[in-house]
């Protein structure tokens, strides 16, 4: 049987592809920080306690699925914080939260999980990214921020890691349901005499329509599968036909004012 353990799990994407890796027949251990509030996950699906900004977490969670499963076959890096406002709005503080979970919550599974998958030569990891990793947006510095270095860090790390029969992919979402946005939308304090608010109301207006004409969580939990499975992944997947032609466009722009003019018309 294949393990696959999944980060994030209490909602969105992470819960929707606990259910359908465990729909499709693998041992399913779904990780959250609180799993005392999180709603049933169904039927074969285990759930426990991870916190991917704890490296003790990270370290015994791994440590207690491999001992009671014999191993992991497929980490699933799903949990993720989004984090609103223009860098002069921002704290250190704002940046330093989104690295922790987006990108070091990465960094922790992985140097768990690359020993143990080096010994065995195999294992399969795939973070959940996102548009913004590849293109920046206004009014999301700290988590394109993050973002881009999710992307940096398995790109580095890909070639090393296929040595050793591991395969890294990473699967750029566009907009997904309203429940990431709702949770992580502007801060009222932040809007209040702010010399961006003209500039910001016209990105919401924007974002809301993007969010209308969003993909379900589980369409990318159907993806997160197709990779999973696939006999020879690839580094990178685009969940759409419009993400992957903004993400082609920007791979394409050596000046980058082809994206910053695109950009700078949705605010």
């Amino acid at each position: 049987m294949t393990v696959t353990l999944i980060t994030g799990c209490s909602s969105g994407i992470g819960r929707a592809a606990a259910a359908i890796f465990a729909q499709r027949g693998h041992v399913v251990v779904a990780t959250m920080r609180r799993p005392d509030r999180a709603e049933p996950l169904g039927a074969g699906v285990e759930v426990r306690a991870l916190d991917v900004a704890d490296d003790d977490s990270v370290r015994a969670t791994v440590a207690s699925v491999v001992a009671d499963h014999g191993g992991i076959d497929v980490v699933i890096s799903n949990a993720g914080i989004g984090i609103d406002g223009t860098t002069e709005e921002l704290t250190l503080d704002d940046f330093r939260a989104s690295f922790e979970t987006n990108v070091l919550g990465s960094v922790r599974l992985l140097q768990a999980m690359m020993p143990l998958w080096r010994q065995r030569q195999g294992g399969r990891f795939i973070a959940v990214g996102s548009v913004a990793g590849a293109v920046g947006q206004p009014f999301n510095d700290a988590y394109c921020t993050s973002k881009f270095a999710l992307e940096g860090l398995l790109e580095s790390l890909h070639p090393v890691a296929a040595q050793h029969g591991v395969h890294l992919s990473v699967v750029e979402a566009g907009p997904v349901g309203v429940e990431f946005a709702q949770r992580y939308g502007p801060p009222a304090s932040r809007s209040i005499n702010s010399p961006y608010a003209a500039a910001r109301a016209r990105f919401q207006a924007m974002q809301d329509g993007g969010y209308a004409n969003a993909q379900t969580n589980e369409e990318i939990a159907a993806i997160l599968w197709d990779v999973a499975t696939a006999e020879s992944p690839s580094l990178r997947y685009q969940s759409s036909e419009m993400v992957s032609k903004v993400v082609g466009m920007k791979f394409k722009d050596m000046t980058g004012e082809r994206i910053t003019g695109l950009t700078a018309r949705w605010i």
